[in-house]
């Protein structure tokens, strides 16, 4: 198993995106922790390049960015396992298949794992009406 075999959805992982509710929003929870063996700037730098591409291909597919923080504290859980948290919303999961299979997505990535040494990334259902955009 190679470095970065878990910080992208498995087929398997990926697949399961068209079993959820088809009409529903969906919220997409991000943990990441920055990879630190790149103390030139170089994973800063693609951690720029990631944000500044991603976020108008999100806004493209009607998608928005809830949150995105550096964590300042952690109170429960292994201390130093994650260094930012998002969260993202999709209108519905086949948004959330479209933008992921888009091939200027795919090239991010790549260009994410240059900065990101793990990711944990949750779908969570039943979360319409919680969130308004105004």
């Amino acid at each position: 198993m190679g470095l970065y075999d878990e910080i992208e959805p498995t087929l398997e992982a990926f697949q399961a995106i068209k079993t959820l509710p088809s009409d529903q929003p969906i919220i997409v929870l991000s943990l990441m922790r920055l990879r630190l063996d790149l103390a030139d700037g170089r994973a800063d730098a693609a951690w720029r390049l990631y944000q500044g591409g991603i976020l108008p291909i999100l806004q493209e597919f009607g998608a928005k960015r809830i949150t995105q923080s550096p964590i300042a504290l952690q109170l429960i859980g292994p201390r130093g396992q994650w260094d930012y948290v998002g969260a993202f919303w999709y209108p519905n999961p086949r948004i959330l298949w479209r933008f992921l299979s888009d091939e200027r997505v795919l090239d991010l990535i790549k260009i994410r794992r240059k900065a990101v040494d793990d990711v944990n990334m949750m779908i969570l259902q039943d979360c319409h009406d919680q969130f308004r955009f105004d």
